[in-house]
């Protein structure tokens, strides 16, 4: 058998999907290839972390500060948005008038000329509908390129799992060191 037989066999160890004879085999292996060999070690020590039964306990006061970190989070959002109103107020009225400027425009100039207003009409809603086209066919292309790249996670599933767990274990320690951090760093 090939290394590549050998990998399929030892994530299927892991699973504790392989029988006898093709676990002797795997450990023959595995005593001769030194990448196989390698490979497998890390894996089991990628594996053996994620099994750890170790578990962080929040402080006793942990859902008190949260409520209080999110109410004042909501006093500032509140007085943000308030004071805040009068900007976007005058930015849509700035907006709605060069809106009406411009098309009130090219209507004035398309009641003197009516040939030259139908030819830009006429361009102007080709153009349109080409970029509409170019971003149906750009967003078919990103879709197609999101389901190829779900695909080959999915082939490896295993690695994916595993690097979900690790990215899991350092995002709750960041997001314990934050709340450490944003309460003056008591517990």
């Amino acid at each position: 058998m090939r290394c590549e037989d050998f990998r399929n066999h030892i994530m299927k160890f892991f699973d504790k999907e392989l029988n006898d004879i093709e676990e002797a085999q795997l450990k023959q292996h595995l005593k001769i290839c030194k990448n196989c060999s390698d490979e497998f070690n890390k894996l089991k020590e990628v594996i053996d972390f994620v099994e750890q039964d170790s578990e962080i306990e929040p402080p006793e006061d942990f859902e008190l500060q949260v409520m209080s970190r999110i109410e004042n989070e909501v006093k500032i959002y509140k007085n943000h948005s308030e004071n805040n109103t009068f900007v976007f107020d005058i930015l849509l009225i700035s907006v709605t008038l060069i809106f009406v400027i411009f098309f009130g425009g090219l209507l004035f100039e398309g009641m003197k000329e009516p040939i030259n207003f139908i030819q830009v009409s006429r361009f102007v809603a080709d153009n349109i509908k080409d970029f509409i086209a170019a971003a149906i066919s750009m967003g078919r292309a990103i879709l197609i390129a999101v389901m190829s790249v779900t695909a080959s996670i999915y082939k490896t599933y295993y690695f994916g799992y595993i690097i979900l767990g690790i990215l899991l274990f350092v995002t709750q320690g960041v997001f314990f060191k934050m709340v450490r951090q944003s309460n003056g760093g008591s517990q």
